[in-house]
């Protein structure tokens, strides 16, 4: 007897939107924000100091430019507009203030005479507190009236001093590593940032506080001095403004590395007044045209969009084998498994050591191994954090560019710069030994594994004689080399990808003069090679991610010897392509992994960084169910 279910079918339910996967919700709605106008302040100045919130912030003291004089002025914004209070005590300009309302802060150093004085304001009225231990101007600071920090400056010449203040005193900590001024910190007494300044010169450098010492981490894109910053921590900061020339730039700092996101309407520098949040900014005074007039404009900052690191919660709101009728689209849709196309790139933990050259062994993005390179130390990853490791056998100088196959905790090193070395070392976890020669020296070769610690490929580079970019293909068994059938075509600073029987070699410098990039791929039967697709962005000096030739990702890489890209580009088996990009560019980095859940560490950007990508894929797919 037929079932009800078996005539009449069954209900389709209707959606009038498609659930999103977190991964597509951050390529459709990156993180952003806007700048718009605010209410003008009453007198214009620059170098003035700013504290506060878009919606209660305190613009303090400055100088005039007609006439042309050292202010106490004092102005509250309510989020609209600005009215003048109580003045400091002591006129200044070029001083730091701190504080997370326009009703409790703290305003301490500044000109002229590189002063020490430091003064509260409770809402109503300053008061004259405890005196900086050294006096000086062009100081950052971070934190609140009962936990803050004072950092840098001027006294005449660029100091480093750090001295934190407890609601009552300063006390000397530990200083910065590069003394500089004019620039603005972010941040808490605990967990801060100074990025630019002045040296000799504006300077691109970013410094990191944890409560007790600076680390030196990955540096603005744009060097500039005279800016203003807003940020809660270390890991979530904007920098905007400054000069050399007058600037509009604004960076957005996610612990990691920097981002280019929405400029300000007005170019401003010589100190604008600035503090709040990332995600919530605002920015006054300062001046438009470098020292020639004295800005009133006020512009808020607002956050938009998604940023890779909140949490996925809310988006992946679908069952996979979900049928449904989509009533906007007027199409009947299916929720399938997820994964590569569709994908991005989210910060990880900063490794402790900044390099390029490096070599790498990756599992997947919660699981890697940075060996060597310009700064020669071992470092893996937890997914969260890098920890040091033992240091290799081989002579520092080797350490540049060794191929590699396995994954973080088994893997193997194999060749190296100096010399063109045929040295090969093998990790087990905990420590490096070394084990069979391969047949050809060589560095420069695959940027990320191929293959295991029992079986794999060392695949190209620059080998010697001559030292020239080299076809040479060698395989390991688990105790010797072999060299098997050569690439089709010869490279250098290229990427690799598979297991032995399947494998990809990815882009690359062939043979040639200047920076010859060679923008084909190749994959492995076991047997021989065979050219496949291009790339849609020609490169060398990247990484690539992949468990087989079928599927694979390319991230990263140069079009010149100092041009880093973003580009991430997918395989399918067929053809590449572009998905989302990395955050930042840089070449001569290291990671791999699958093309699901892959690592891009180190590199170079330029600079040199220490900043880690993660790249995850989508938790599922939208398909729409045709009948032909």
């Amino acid at each position: 007897m037929s079932e009800y279910k078996g005539i009449k079918g069954f209900q389709v339910t209707t959606r009038t939107e498609d659930p999103t996967p977190f991964a597509q919700a951050i390529a459709n709605n990156p993180y952003q924000g806007v700048w718009s106008g605010g209410g003008n302040l009453n007198t214009g100045r620059y170098v003035i100091m700013g504290s506060g919130s878009l919606t209660a912030a305190l613009g303090s003291g400055g100088y005039t430019y007609s006439p042309s004089a050292t202010s106490a002025l004092n102005e509250s914004y309510n989020g609209t507009s600005w009215t003048e209070v109580g003045d400091l005590n002591t006129a200044r300009h070029q001083g730091q203030a701190i504080g997370d309302s326009n009703t409790a802060n703290l305003v301490f150093g500044g000109n002229p005479g590189h002063k020490a004085i430091t003064e509260l304001w409770n809402g109503s009225a300053w008061t004259e507190v405890s005196d900086l231990n050294t006096g000086r101007r062009g100081l950052g600071g971070s934190g609140t009236t009962t936990a803050g920090l004072g950092f840098g400056g001027g006294n005449p010449g660029n100091v480093g001093n750090t001295e934190s203040w407890n609601g009552s005193s300063w006390t000397e900590v530990n200083d910065l590593n590069t003394a500089r001024r004019s620039a603005r910190g972010a941040g808490t007494s605990t967990s801060a940032l100074f990025a630019s300044g002045l040296t000799s010169t504006a300077v691109a450098l970013n410094e990191l506080y944890d409560g007790s010492s600076w680390t030196e981490s990955s540096d603005l894109n744009t060097a500039r001095e005279g800016g203003s910053g807003s940020g809660s921590s270390n890991t979530a900061a904007l920098v905007f403004g400054g000069g050399d020339p007058v600037r509009a730039l604004t960076e957005n700092w996610d612990g990691s590395s920097w981002t280019e996101v929405n400029d300000m309407a007005i170019a401003r520098t010589s100190g604008p007044g600035g503090d709040g949040t990332n995600t919530s900014a605002i920015v006054f005074g300062g001046a438009p045209s470098g020292n020639t007039t004295a800005g009133v404009a006020t512009e808020e900052w607002a956050f938009s969009g998604i940023q890779p690191t909140d949490p996925s919660a809310g988006y992946a709101d679908a069952i996979t084998g979900d049928f449904y009728y989509n009533s906007t689209t007027g199409q009947f849709k299916v929720v399938n498994d997820g994964g590569a196309p569709i994908g991005a790139w989210a910060s990880g933990g900063s490794m402790n050591t900044a390099r390029d050259y490096v070599g790498a062994a990756s599992a997947n993005k919660d699981s890697g191994l940075i060996f060597g390179g310009s700064a020669y130390h071992v470092e893996q990853y937890d997914g969260a954090s890098w920890t040091e490791k033992t240091e290799m056998n081989c002579p520092n100088a080797v350490n540049y560019s060794r191929s590699s196959m396995g994954i973080a905790t088994a893997c193997i090193a194999a060749g190296g710069s100096s010399g063109y070395s045929n040295l090969v070392e093998q990790w087990d976890g905990s420590s490096w030994t070394e084990i069979a020669e391969i047949n050809t020296g060589r560095g420069f070769g695959q940027a990320s594994p191929i293959g295991t610690v029992t079986a794999g490929l060392v695949v190209g580079g620059l080998a010697t004689p001559p030292g020239g970019t080299t076809a040479n293909n060698e395989e390991w068994n688990g105790s010797s080399w072999t060299e098997k059938a050569d690439l089709n075509t010869a490279r250098a600073y290229n990427a690799g990808l598979g297991v032995y029987t399947s494998a990809m070699v990815c882009a690359g410098q062939a043979p040639g003069p200047g920076f010859n990039i060679a923008n084909n791929a190749e994959t492995w039967d076991g047997s021989s090679w065979t050219e496949v697709a291009e790339l849609n962005t020609a490169r060398a000096r990247g990484v690539a991610s992949g468990i087989n030739s079928d599927n694979a990702l390319f991230f990263a890489g140069a079009t010149g010897p100092s041009t880093s890209k973003t580009n991430t580009e997918s395989w399918n088996g067929t053809s590449w392509t572009e998905v989302a990009d990395l955050a930042a560019g840089r070449m001569r980095g290291g990671g791999g992994g699958t093309i699901s859940s892959a690592l891009m560490a180190a590199g170079n950007t330029p600079p040199t960084t220490t900043a880690t990508e993660e790249w995850e894929a989508a938790e599922f797919q939208i398909k729409t169910v045709t009948t032909s």
